[in-house]
């Protein structure tokens, strides 16, 4: 078997990379499921991975969790499954949320303009607060920046930028917010 670099570099399918792993959250959050994925998500194996997708959303989920971590590349077709997906979970009035995103991925991602049309997080755990603060009803928030006083809004948990300082400001799926 040749070694994982070696595989990498000549594009020799590995065993399992079509592979769709789902699992349900838990009891007490039944509408959401996160999806894991083993090596590529590419134009050789995409019809694969969109059945995969269409069974879980079968289940009539509104909410979906794609962890990329083990994701080793993905393709424009595969961000554009993934656009497919958003679009039917918005339809069900649910969304979808893409974490462990890997920094050239995420570069991808940025290039082909998603930027602002995926929720993203940092790893599942963050994902599912994520959500479920969303519906908890915690978001959007409206507070008073803390560097410069001002009334901002924040949409979800995440990072952004203040519009009148340009502080960076970290909000947290339990409300709190902090600078940096």
């Amino acid at each position: 078997m040749p070694s994982r670099l070696l595989s990498r570099i000549q594009k020799i399918p590995q065993a399992g990379s079509d592979a769709l792993i789902s699992s349900r959250i838990s009891g007490d959050f039944p509408e959401c499921v996160v999806a894991r994925f083993v090596g590529a998500v590419n134009d050789a194996n995409l019809d694969a991975v969109a059945q995969s997708f269409d069974t879980i959303l079968a289940e009539g989920i509104r909410y979906l969790v794609v962890d990329f971590s083990t994701i080793e590349e993905i393709s424009a077709t595969g961000m554009g499954l993934m656009l497919a997906l958003r679009q039917k979970l918005r339809d069900r009035q649910g969304d979808l949320v893409l974490c462990g995103m890997r920094p050239s991925m995420d570069r991808f991602r940025r290039v082909l303009g998603l930027d602002g049309y995926f929720s993203t997080a940092l790893d599942a755990e963050d994902a599912v607060s994520g959500l479920r603060a969303m519906l908890s009803g915690t978001f959007p928030l409206s507070i008073k920046c803390p560097a410069c006083d001002t009334l901002i809004d924040i949409e979800q948990p995440g990072r952004g930028r203040c519009q009148n300082c340009q502080a960076v400001i970290s909000s947290f799926p339990d409300g709190t917010v902090t600078l940096g």
